[in-house]
């Protein structure tokens, strides 16, 4: 049954989109379905020629190699993504899946087990690490495709406040790097320190506001914020489903 209509979106390279509300509001449907993971209940989620790079307009019709590099999804629960039996063949999964070589797999690999320190628990099961290791880790398994669009839902729920700040500059970094950033989350710090335009569910008509960066992301590198532009974006109007 849908819960909300009319929301209206445009997400753009070099860009965080917070989408926040209560509970129940349809933030996570709604992650999931400018994912590409479930169809619009309503309107319509056409992704840019740049983004689709070939691929059909609606990111629902595309096939599961390409969503890999387009659109990558962290679930709320790090759990929900873990399909291998140790860390470094879970961050494996996604350039198998798209057929790279194995040295190139490799290279990615090591590069993010050290990158987020996870390089000591190579060979852990990812079901026996502890919050904020299955955290980065299923971050990790996104990253390793290299996607244009990083979806997260809830990123710093439960998270210590290392690894609170390194999610955070993680996600920064990508952004200075022209990736785009989708984030349902609760949490007003982040929303403060990371978002460029909020989406408030729960509201008569759900639309984006633009707000201006905080004072410590400003000036945490204004040149390149400034210099970013829209090369891919994926925008439309949907409803959304709880």
């Amino acid at each position: 049954m849908p819960v909300a209509d009319g929301i209206g979106a445009r997400i753009v390279a070099g860009r965080a989109l917070a989408v926040t509300g209560p509970n129940g509001a349809g933030k996570s449907t709604l992650a999931l379905t400018l994912a590409g993971l479930l169809p619009e209940v309503s309107g319509e989620l056409t992704a840019s020629r740049v983004l689709a790079d070939g691929a059909a307009s609606s990111p629902i019709r595309w096939r599961s190699r390409e969503l890999l590099t387009r659109i990558g999804t962290v679930f709320q629960d790090p759990e929900h993504q873990f399909l291998a039996g140790t860390v470094r063949d879970e961050l494996a999964v996604g350039p198998r899946a798209l057929r790279l070589g194995s040295r190139e797999t490799a290279d990615r690999v090591d590069e993010l087990l050290e990158r987020l320190r996870l390089d000591h628990l190579a060979g852990a099961n990812p079901f026996t690490l502890s919050g904020g290791e299955k955290r980065r880790l299923s971050v990790a398994t996104v990253l390793v495709a290299r996607p244009s669009i990083l979806v997260l839902d809830e990123p710093t729920f439960g998270q210590d406040a290392r690894t609170w700040r390194e999610l955070v500059a993680l996600a920064a970094e990508l952004l200075d790097d022209g990736s785009a950033v989708v984030a349902v989350t609760h949490d007003a710090d982040f929303v403060d320190v990371l978002a460029d335009d909020v989406l408030e569910l729960g509201t008569a008509r759900a639309h984006v506001a633009a707000r201006r960066l905080s004072a410590s992301r400003a000036a945490r590198n204004p040149a390149t914020r400034l210099q970013q532009t829209a090369a891919s974006a994926v925008s439309g109007t949907a409803g959304a489903r709880s």
